[in-house]
């Protein structure tokens, strides 16, 4: 028998679609995948800033990003991921055009990260797509009538690397100035 992996956790900021926009895109992607494992439609989601991997659960970490997020201000806006993009490894959804209400979400996230003092991941650069499945073979890309959601929230996610499992570690609705006001 073999000796399991020790866990692994990794945390994130993202948006994700309501779930009947997530399963209209998985059945999108077994369509195209062939029979290889999809990403599954409680997963799906738009990456705006992650962290390093850790191996403890990240208690302490997730305080103190829940903190950092209570100062993101951003106004609910449209998504629309209509660019199908095969990479070296992988199938995504894009956007086939720059988002700015996206953009200024993300660069508001990387504040966040750096306020809080969140190790970022080395490897990781803001490019805004959705990963459908993974898969080895050529890129290639092309428009497609695409997806689209009003994305009103902002989550945190604990992802149990390896195991299929993302815990929904906070959230925050999207209101502008007015998101955070007492009155």
């Amino acid at each position: 028998m073999g000796r399991r992996a020790a866990p692994t956790y990794r945390l994130f900021f993202a948006v994700k679609p309501p779930p009947v926009v997530a399963r209209r895109i998985d059945h999108y992607a077994e369509i195209l995948a062939g029979g290889v494992d999809r990403i599954l439609p409680a997963h799906q989601h738009v990456t705006l800033g992650i962290m390093a991997d850790m191996p403890a659960y990240p208690h302490d970490r997730i305080e103190l990003l829940r903190a950092a997020a209570t100062q993101i201000m951003a106004d609910p806006f449209d998504l629309l991921l209509d660019r199908l993009s095969y990479g070296g490894r992988s199938a995504a959804l894009r956007p086939s055009r720059s988002n700015a209400s996206l953009v200024r979400l993300q660069r508001q996230v990387a504040d966040a990260l750096k306020r809080s003092a969140a190790p970022p991941r080395d490897d990781w650069t803001f490019s805004p797509h959705q990963t459908l499945f993974y898969r080895d073979g050529p890129p290639a890309q092309r428009r497609i009538d695409g997806f689209g959601w009003r994305v009103e929230e902002l989550l945190l996610l604990c992802s149990h690397v390896g195991r299929t499992r993302h815990d929904v570690v906070g959230t925050w609705k999207l209101q502008g100035g007015a998101q955070y006001s007492l009155f």
